[in-house]
């Protein structure tokens, strides 16, 4: 019997060649049936409703909590092309619906003659036209934290037109110790007859503007916060502190935290890390360790996950606070929808929660997440100040 003779290489590759050729008709068509649904699905997702917002019947006091705002870098380009309030159009009537509305402001802004003279070396690449603070008084928001790794020097001239655009403006900023003086870098407002501090450190700050910007410093930080408990109902702080990119907190946020909390904080909002992290409820007091990117252009997933914690403070003192989800498209926040809603809803519910240490405190997690929190203090101190 003749045995059978061995294939060369160049043989091989030649017979898998045309085997191949058969299945490749096939192959190329589940191909384009599979990139079609993903673009279809993908275009689908971006085309979102804008959502309609009513305030609750019962409700005493609303607010609407966002982190990280960047108007400067690829953000500017995107407001070129479709206008700054283009950023907002999907949460804006979240924001139409609150009583308060608070973020994180991480561009100083600058007009355009005055940043010419300025090298490259002082001048950040997260800097933004003045535009950008019409725009979020536009949105609604009464307050903004400056307190974080891209504030400046007081006397330089991005913190000094920042500051003088929003005291042009309807928006208030906290976190900058305007003339040195620690507490000239807290605000008071009023909603509904319910007084309300802001207060905003940073626990992330180079020390050539350490003088410009309030600090976790506890010797700070704490005074600050105890003076603005005797003064309002309700006590919100600003905290820019974390590690950036970590999906948990650490030790030294939760420290911190949990201390603003006992020197009587009633919301902490967490920013930097520039990813969402879990919410908790400690003593009464919601901390969201990190509330994520809101108005930014990183562009990997986890920095395109993000929420509005929308707290309703309750006739009955009870506060509840639904964070609804959305994800950032070309620097826009917008609503979960689509055919691959329920895997981003559900990946942002389950990083909102995966540290929540008060489990009990968890309302609700299916197709919408809330936390309730016991705020009949905040009427109280309410009720004593009539």
């Amino acid at each position: 019997m003749s045995q059978k003779r061995k294939l060369t290489f160049l043989e091989k590759v030649l017979m898998s060649t045309k085997k191949h050729k058969v299945h490749a008709k096939k192959h190329s068509i589940i191909a384009f049936i599979i990139c079609f649904i993903i673009l279809a699905s993908t275009s689908f997702i971006r085309q979102a409703d804008v959502p309609t917002v009513a305030k609750e019947d019962d409700s005493v006091f609303t607010a609407s909590l966002v982190g990280d705002i960047m108007f400067g870098r690829h953000v500017e380009k995107v407001a070129e092309r479709h206008g700054y309030d283009h950023m907002f159009a999907y949460t804006k009537p979240y924001f139409e619906a609150a009583d308060y509305v608070t973020g994180n402001l991480t561009s100083p802004v600058l007009d355009e003659e005055s940043s010419k003279p300025l090298s490259e070396e002082e001048i950040s690449s997260l800097v933004a036209d003045k535009e950008a603070i019409k725009t979020l008084e536009d949105a609604d928001f009464s307050v903004v934290n400056l307190a974080n790794n891209h504030s400046f020097e007081i006397d330089s001239p991005q913190t000094k037109e920042t500051l003088e655009a929003i005291d042009e403006s309807d928006v208030e900023a906290v976190g900058v110790a305007t003339d040195y003086d620690a507490a000239q870098g807290v605000s008071y407002t009023k909603h509904n007859g319910l007084e309300v501090a802001t207060v905003g450190v940073t626990d992330v700050v180079a020390p050539s503007n350490a003088a410009a910007v309030l600090t976790t410093d506890p010797n700070e930080a704490l005074p600050l916060i105890r003076e603005a408990r005797s003064q309002a109902d309700l006590v919100v702080v600003h905290v820019h502190a974390g590690q950036e990119y970590d999906s948990s907190p650490t030790t030294r946020q939760e420290t911190l935290m949990k201390a603003f909390a006992d020197a009587g904080a009633d919301i902490v909002i967490g920013h930097y890390p520039h990813v969402l992290q879990s919410v908790d409820v400690y003593n009464d007091t919601l901390i969201l360790y990190s509330i994520g990117n809101f108005v930014f252009d990183q562009g990997w997933t986890r920095t395109r996950d993000t929420a509005i914690a929308q707290y309703n403070l309750k006739e009955d003192g009870t506060a509840e606070v639904e964070l609804v989800p959305f994800r950032i498209y070309e620097a826009q926040p917008k609503p979960v929808e689509g055919a691959l809603s329920f895997y981003h809803r559900g990946k942002i519910f389950r990083q909102l929660t995966k540290d929540t240490e008060n489990t009990e405190s968890i309302k609700q997690q299916d197709d919408r997440l809330i936390f309730e929190v016991d705020h009949s203090h905040v009427l109280a101190r309410m009720d004593d100040a009539r």
